[in-house]
């Protein structure tokens, strides 16, 4: 796998090029991360997936965007431009690392568990575990923060409604989604620590009734929705779950701004 050093390089290039897109793989990463730990996998399954996650989307730096307008791009559109990012993201890592696993999740995160996705029209279990899982983690956070050139974020519950009856079975494979479905219940969010954190990387925690200790409870831009020492109510978890829209992230009170990814 990646040594520390060429990871450092690439989480730095691709923030640099596109912070949007750096902080969505980071997200990524992480709730396909705890997909595998819910799914049993050993924990070298689960340091290979949490990498392919901060990687999926490493070819998007290959791909030159000036000659389309920003309202015809998602991260979610087929045209050839846009799937060119997997073949690229194959090609530049395939440079630096010789780990089949990876290589291949890049290469298939964007299969479809009907057949109908690219770039080899994969379906089913033909499609490696790891890369079914990183379709569902993929999913839900483009669809929670909203489309790479876009500033519109999802409510939680028509994302999830979304998930169960249009993309499982046919985007995604549904026992996978019904996994990650149960992970939601629980209330995850994401924790940015500030030391130690040379990458800057998130980790992922579960809210439950009682004082908020960590940091303050805020949106993906910085606005405080609860404060360190407030006390969240099972009210207030079923309503951050259900109702709020984009994903919530937990910083040190000082980090709690609007420049915060």
């Amino acid at each position: 796998m990646l040594n520390s050093g060429l990871l450092e390089i690439l989480l730095l290039a691709q923030h640099k090029a596109d912070a949007k897109l750096g902080w969505h793989s980071k997200r990524t990463a992480c709730y396909a991360r705890e997909i595998a730990k819910e799914l049993g996998q050993s924990m070298e399954f689960q340091k290979r997936i949490f990498l392919s996650g901060l990687v999926h989307d490493i070819g998007f730096l290959k791909l030159d965007f000036d000659s389309v307008p920003a309202r015809d791009m998602t991260l979610h559109t087929d045209g050839n431009l846009i799937r060119d990012h997997v073949k690229e993201g194959v090609y530049l890592l395939s440079k630096i690392l010789t780990d089949q696993e990876i290589l291949s999740a890049v290469q298939h995160h964007h299969e479809k568990f009907n057949g109908e996705g690219y770039p080899d029209n994969l379906k089913g279990e033909k499609i490696s575990l790891i890369s079914r899982i990183l379709a569902v983690a993929d999913l839900y956070d483009a669809m929670m923060v909203g489309d790479k050139f876009g500033e519109e974020r999802s409510i939680p519950k028509n994302v999830i409604h979304f998930l169960t009856t249009q993309a499982s079975g046919v985007d995604l494979d549904p026992a996978l989604v019904k996994v990650f479905l149960g992970i939601l219940q629980r209330n995850p969010v994401f924790y940015f620590p500030v030391e130690n954190n040379e990458l800057n990387l998130y980790k992922l925690v579960y809210l439950v009734p009682g004082i908020l200790e960590s940091g303050d409870l805020c949106d993906q831009y910085g606005t405080i929705l609860v404060k360190q020492g407030a006390e969240l109510t099972q009210h207030m978890l079923d309503n951050i779950r259900s109702n709020y829209p984009g994903q919530k992230i937990i910083y040190p009170p000082k980090e709690a701004t609007a420049s915060q990814p």
